[in-house]
């Protein structure tokens, strides 16, 4: 018997699907969804708290394709950049 390789644990994620079809939605399983955006799991749930969408399927974290880039961005940042002010020359002139 060749002991070298054990059969993984069925609890464990990496035995779960990667991707899972339900109607016209691709759930894609968490760590899975990170490394496409190449960032870690825990950054990636960083946003859970924020809105980003998740389902759960027997006890694994998926996220929803369409609806996680939807997600993303709705929560873009834009800041209008910054005006430069002008001098008032009365301020400089004083030495009072």
């Amino acid at each position: 018997m060749d002991t070298s390789e054990q059969p993984l644990d069925p609890r464990r994620r990496e035995a779960h699907r990667e991707r899972i079809v339900v109607g016209d939605e691709v759930f894609i399983r968490n760590d899975i969804k990170a490394k496409e955006l190449g960032e870690s799991e825990r950054s990636l749930n960083r946003g859970d708290k924020r809105g980003a969408p998740y389902r759960f399927f027997g006890g694994i974290k998926y996220r929803p394709e369409r609806l996680y880039a939807e997600f993303v961005m709705r929560t873009v940042q834009v800041r209008k950049p910054q005006s430069k002010k002008k001098a008032r020359k009365g301020a400089m002139s004083r030495h009072g």
